[in-house]
């Protein structure tokens, strides 16, 4: 009965009860009903299940049956608390309970506007019991510093520290819009929540290689900066290479007048606004899959003068030899900033016509091969 009696606390709803100004007791438990069969069968049982209840000074609440054959015969039908610190006293959870009306008095004479959350989610507030204190500590801070512009290893909240911000940012972000008055945020991935608070994050970093040993930078030619401040760079080359395989970029050649940048696929959006690359002359080099070309249409996107290198027919017709098999492919998406030339390769790609599936990964092909094209083509 005890386990009984822990689920029903458990599950929370003298809590919700309390944060809708509702009263659920007394509260009562239904027994089990003792039949007549059962008491001719197994008389015996049944009154040790009845003195188990009695031992255990459970608040009984008894019934009078009649039965032909035993007469008049009084048992127990249900457990009734009359009040909640009844319950909660038989359960020891007495001290626990008032702790949490404790912390919900204080939240909601804090910060008055969360009572709406707690009256739809009454469970907001059940689920980060044990975190409550900390959380509101959290709130207060962003309350009362709107702009902190600092990383959250920064911030300096009494028993909370970086780990706890960033696994409980869904829930900070719940209570935060109910009191600024703003939409909860979607995701709190991509920094979105460091960017709603105001707080410093990782910058996307673009890394480079200077090819013309000329124009390196006291000597260095591998460099990785955030895209501001690559942007701000004065980089006096002419041409600008973009590959996606970080090998690939490793062992890229010299070229005059020239860098090369690890494209990182997707994450190539972070250059658009590097407004310098407006007046270089860029080259992109993709894997031959829809990714690689749905990568190219986006870059073009940015700079419509971007060219791509070694993603044409006759590069796939040369090394098909040397496909693998593409996973997770984006199927009969349609690209807008392709070039004919390109678009024949792409749909192709589309209708399986090189084979279900295929992919023709940058790094198969051989860097000769790549040398001696950009050579030819005098890119």
């Amino acid at each position: 009965m005890l386990d009984r009696l822990l689920k029903i606390y458990d599950k929370g709803d003298i809590y919700k009860a309390l944060m809708q100004g509702e009263n659920l007791f007394p509260l009562e438990i239904k027994l089990k009903k003792i039949t007549q069969k059962e008491i001719q069968t197994n008389f015996l049982g049944v009154t040790k299940d009845i003195q188990k209840l009695k031992d255990l000074k459970l608040p009984l609440v008894y019934k009078e049956f009649y039965f032909k054959a035993l007469g008049k015969q009084s048992f127990p039908v249900l457990v009734r608390f009359e009040e909640i610190d009844e319950f909660l006293e038989y359960i020891d959870k007495k001290q626990e309970y008032y702790d949490f009306v404790k912390v919900y008095e204080k939240t909601v004479t804090l910060y008055p506007s969360l009572k709406e959350l707690f009256f739809k989610k009454p469970s907001t507030l059940l689920e980060y019991k044990t975190v409550w204190d900390r959380l509101l500590k959290v709130v207060e801070f962003f309350v009362k510093n709107r702009t902190p512009n600092m990383y959250i290893r920064e911030l300096n909240i009494e028993e909370v520290d970086t780990k706890f911000i960033e696994k409980h940012k869904k829930i900070l972000d719940l209570l935060l819009c109910k009191i600024l008055r703003v939409e909860p945020l979607k995701s709190v991935s991509n920094y979105t929540f460091e960017k709603r608070y105001h707080l410093k994050y990782p910058l996307p970093q673009v890394r480079f290689r200077i090819l013309d040993r000329k124009l390196h930078m006291s000597g260095i030619s591998d460099l990785s900066l955030t895209c501001k401040e690559f942007g701000s760079l004065k980089i006096e080359c002419q041409k600008v290479f973009i590959v996606e395989n970080k090998i690939t970029f490793l062992s890229f050649f010299d070229v005059e007048d020239s860098i090369v940048i690890f494209g990182g696929g997707y994450g190539l959006s972070s250059l658009k606004e590097v407004e310098w690359l407006n007046d270089k002359e860029i080259y992109y080099w993709g894997d031959i899959d829809e990714d690689g070309f749905a990568i190219l249409s986006q870059a073009r996107g940015y700079f419509a003068h971007i060219k791509s290198m070694l993603m044409d027919v006759e590069t796939v017709e040369k090394f098909k030899n040397l496909k693998v098999k593409h996973t997770n492919r984006q199927k009969n998406i349609d690209l807008v900033n392709l070039t004919a030339n390109e678009q024949v390769v792409y749909e192709r790609l589309k209708n399986d016509y090189y084979g279900k599936n295929f992919r023709l990964e940058q790094e198969r092909i051989p860097l000769a091969y790549a040398i001696m094209s950009i050579k030819k083509r005098n890119f």
